[in-house]
């Protein structure tokens, strides 16, 4: 029987010959026991943490590698509760964020608005009064009353062409003979004759006479039928003349008016209310 301090093994050992049985057993220490074979286990996948190489002898297995770990990102700082009073003071200041912007928002539409006026005034209509009675009854007007009519004027279209007979115009009077006549500085007519028009007056009927052909003036109130021509009128010039023709200082007193005094085309009517429409 074996000792504490060994193991039995088979080989050749002492033994009595002829006794029927085999060689004894030697005694090994256990410190010289080879250690037993390690045992393959299968493995599915790669373990967390670990990577798959191939190993150094180039062959099918694999060595489990430890794979880096990434390190934790570091938590920022908590969040601060808000008191009331932070809360108040946080709405004092969205306050007054949307009361700047408010302001802002209304000094650019005011001076947009002041702009456009401007530019809708220099290039596109501009409105005029009519100080005396020279258009009646189609526009109403003596000095001093308060209820003349208001005429807004089409600037766009003289500059595109110049104007037609029996347009009502806006001109200026600088540098025309109404200048020395009148302290207006702007006068409203009709236009009767343009460059190269033969204009006179009268026919047996008491009708002016363009080129020739009467004229069928059904706006005309209190025609004197007062003669005159006839006149060629210039080239770039208009011959003009009040519907109120016994109260009109016109192209019969002062002679032709350049087109390039010419303001634009009062097209309508637009005060008083109840007498607002188109003019023709």
């Amino acid at each position: 029987m074996p000792g504490p301090a060994g193991v039995l093994v088979d080989g050749a050992g002492e033994g009595s010959a002829g006794d029927g049985v085999g060689p004894a057993p030697a005694y090994v220490p256990r410190r010289a026991r080879p250690e037993p074979a390690a045992r393959a286990v299968a493995v599915e996948g790669p373990v967390p943490g670990q990577s798959l190489v191939p190993d150094e002898a180039g062959g099918p297995g694999a060595q489990a590698v430890e794979a880096p770990v990434p390190e934790p990102v570091p938590a920022g700082p908590a969040r601060r509760e808000i008191g009331p009073r932070g809360r108040r003071a946080r709405a004092r200041r969205v306050a007054r964020r949307r009361r700047a912007l408010a302001l802002r928002e209304a000094a650019f539409l005011a001076v947009a608005a002041v702009l456009g006026a401007v530019l809708i005034k220099a290039f596109l209509v501009e409105a005029f009064y009519i100080p005396s009675g020279s258009m009646e009854q189609t526009l109403h007007g003596c000095e001093g009353c308060s209820g003349n009519d208001r005429v807004l004027v089409w600037k766009l279209g003289t500059r595109l062409g110049d104007p037609e007979r029996g347009d009502i115009v806006v001109f200026g009077t600088e540098g025309t003979r109404y200048a020395q006549l009148s302290s207006e500085r702007d006068v409203i007519k009709r236009v009767i004759g343009v460059g190269g028009d033969e204009v006179r007056c009268c026919d047996p009927q008491g009708r002016v006479v363009v080129n020739g052909e009467p004229l069928d003036e059904p706006y005309v109130y209190e025609d004197n039928s007062m003669a005159f021509g006839p006149v060629t009128v210039p080239a770039d010039q208009l011959w003009v003349m009040g519907d109120h023709r016994s109260d009109s200082q016109d192209s019969r007193f002062v002679g032709p008016i350049p087109v390039e005094n010419v303001v634009g085309q009062a097209f309508v009517r637009v005060w008083p209310l109840h007498r607002l429409g188109l003019l023709h």
